[in-house]
């Protein structure tokens, strides 16, 4: 699998501590925030690129409350070519490959010490989610 970009989702419900910490001490940017998912955007002049977001562990997927670890987020060119490709290896799935409003379509599966891996790619966000654009 080739990732186009990699971001990380800590599940906690200290989410507004989590942000306000990160803006006042780190100098970070909202760019997303529909208050049960929001991702920050680290200052650099190497790599633009920096993400970490923080999901209210209530709004898992698939309805399930996800109770520790992380979520690694992979962003890839083609999320159904990944899923075919996974899907034909047999390996189980968290959720099985859906169109999502908040802007993409993926899929995601648990590792063997039961972090989630949501493999990706970018769709456009829809009407529910624009307000929620921050940059």
């Amino acid at each position: 699998m080739k990732l186009n970009d990699l971001s990380i989702t800590f599940h906690t419900g200290k989410i507004k501590e989590c942000v306000d910490f990160y803006v006042r001490y780190y100098d970070v940017k909202i760019t997303f925030d529909c208050e049960w998912y929001v991702t920050i955007q680290f200052q650099s002049e190497v790599n633009p690129f920096i993400f970490l977001s923080f999901m209210k562990p209530e709004y898992g997927s698939a309805g399930t409350i996800f109770t520790g670890g992380l979520t690694l987020n992979l962003n890839v060119a083609d999320v159904d070519v990944e899923y075919a490709r996974l899907k034909s290896a047999g390996i189980d799935f968290c959720d099985e490959i859906a169109d999502h409003e908040w802007g993409d379509r993926s899929f995601s599966v648990k590792d063997p010490i039961g972090n989630v891996l949501c493999v990706y790619s970018p769709r456009e966000i829809g009407p529910e989610y624009q307000k929620a654009v921050k940059e």
